[in-house]
């Protein structure tokens, strides 16, 4: 394998590891990710628990919107969770959760009485 391989190799695998080095690090700042559910608190932010965090500050969330099925969350083990997030200027952050019933904020319910216990106004949307 000469130098040009090597060097080709390298550049196709440059921005699996990037991605890789930047998921690490970013889920490495917060403390209360693990098994979490689709959003946690921490430093005065909701943050959705996706691959790579997102924080939004609680003054700037508006309004908070959890879309469910009422039938899958009573039937089944885990179910399908919309979250969006409406900022107060105007921009929305969306983000799908496939929830199981272990998590720590287990059900849209549970997600509720934590976001209102926090003084985020929550809206349950049944689909």
């Amino acid at each position: 394998m000469g130098i040009f391989d090597y060097f080709s190799t390298l550049i196709v695998l440059a921005p699996v590891i990037i991605i890789g080095v930047l998921f690490v690090v970013k889920r490495g700042k917060y403390k209360n990710k693990s098994n979490a559910g689709a959003f946690f608190f921490e430093d005065g932010s909701l943050v959705l628990n996706t691959g790579i965090p997102y924080p939004i500050p609680f003054e700037n969330i508006d309004r908070v919107e959890l879309s469910y099925s009422p039938w899958e969350l009573e039937h089944r083990l885990s179910y399908s969770l919309g979250v969006k997030v409406f900022k107060k200027d105007g921009k929305k952050k969306w983000v799908f959760y496939k929830g199981y019933k272990t998590a720590k904020l287990a059900t849209p319910y549970d997600m509720e009485a934590a976001l209102k216990a926090h003084g985020i106004r929550c809206v349950m949307v049944e689909e």
